[in-house]
């Protein structure tokens, strides 16, 4: 995991080797992102992260996701999670603490290239 402000986090998971590397790392994390287009499940990478701390208005952290899971360890905090894709954002509340938040951000299907998701990567979306 790199580190920022205090904000401990991993993004990535393009690949199954990654996201298995990044469910390894879900005993650290006490929040886990995951970013999927709306109607198909599909997983996204390339998505702008910035979290927040509740009570702040300047970032804590501003990433790209390379893949569409990130695992951080936060601070026990209240965190506003701004997620951006495609020019639509998303944002999200949680309260991070010993037990692991879980936000999932659906964002519209761009234009459709004939590539759908696998029955794997639409299990794992439903599982995770």
């Amino acid at each position: 995991m790199k580190e920022h402000a205090g904000l401990r986090f991993a993004c990535g998971g393009a690949g199954v080797e990654e996201r298995a590397a990044l469910t390894a790392l879900r005993p650290q994390a006490n929040v886990e992102l995951l970013f999927v287009t709306a109607k198909r499940g599909g997983y996204l990478a390339d998505v702008e992260v910035t979290i927040y701390a509740a009570d702040k208005s300047s970032p804590a952290l501003q990433t790209t996701a390379e893949g569409p899971m990130c695992m951080l360890s936060a601070p026990a905090a209240k965190y506003r999670i701004e997620a951006s894709y495609g020019g639509v954002k998303r944002s999200a509340q949680i309260t991070a603490d010993k037990k692991q938040a879980r936000v999932v951000f659906g964002f519209p299907e761009e234009p459709w290239d004939g590539i759908k998701a696998s029955a794997e990567e639409k299990q794992q979306a439903k599982s995770q």
